[in-house]
């Protein structure tokens, strides 16, 4: 049993939907994080964007009240939260990488007569969003990458590549005349970076290779 997710994104920002399965302790054996990951996915995997923008997400783990108090086989509510980040995320769940994660609680209520599942809401900013099924992601210099939707028509691709190497230009001379990180930040995009090892599992294009595709094309 499952909940589907729907409204996403929505326009206040948040969305909150239920998996029925246990959650596991990030010490837990690999059978036991692979049927979580499968359980979660198979609701997420079927939601046609990814976020891409930085999310706080609560969990909320409806669980029997004596198996808190009066047994040692379920998780400390600290230990279940990295598995169940890491099934959010890749092109298959809802997130990029966990490194969006700014704010994240979890905490238990006892399930009563309820099956035992996880609750889980997510805040975000309701335009930080990319479609799946166009993204790709353009390495930049120093390993920095950018989404971007590869479906645009061909000069506003180059277009958005030239505004890419130009921010980035623009960053460096201020960096060059001693500027701050943040005095930098105001000539880039709203749209944040993610480093190259962040982006596992999706399709990654240097930005030489995708001008020289886009000339020959």
């Amino acid at each position: 049993m499952m909940n589907s997710i729907s409204n996403f994104p929505s326009e206040e920002g948040k969305t909150t939907f239920k998996v029925f399965t246990p959650p596991v302790s990030s010490q837990g054996s690999r059978s036991k994080k692979d049927t979580l990951t499968e359980k979660l996915r198979n609701t997420t995997k079927s939601i046609p964007i990814l976020l891409t923008g930085d999310v706080s997400i609560e969990i909320l783990w409806f669980v029997n009240e004596v198996e808190r108090y009066e047994s040692d086989k379920t998780a400390d509510v600290d230990n279940i939260l990295k598995p169940i980040l890491d099934a959010l995320c890749g092109p298959e769940g809802i997130l990029i990488n966990d490194c969006q994660v700014q704010h994240v609680v979890s905490s238990w209520v006892d399930r009563y007569d309820e099956m035992e599942h996880i609750e889980i809401s997510i805040s975000y900013e309701p335009d930080a969003w990319f479609e799946k099924e166009s993204i790709v992601f353009v390495q930049l210099e120093n390993a920095l990458c950018m989404p971007l939707a590869k479906n645009l028509e061909p000069e506003c691709l180059k277009i958005s590549l030239d505004i890419f190497e130009m921010q980035l230009q623009s960053r460096n001379r201020i960096f060059e005349r001693g500027g701050t990180y943040y005095q930098a930040r105001s000539v880039m995009s709203i749209q944040r970076l993610f480093h190259r090892t962040r982006v596992g599992g999706f399709e990654v294009k240097k930005i030489e290779e995708l001008r020289q595709n886009l000339n020959n094309a």
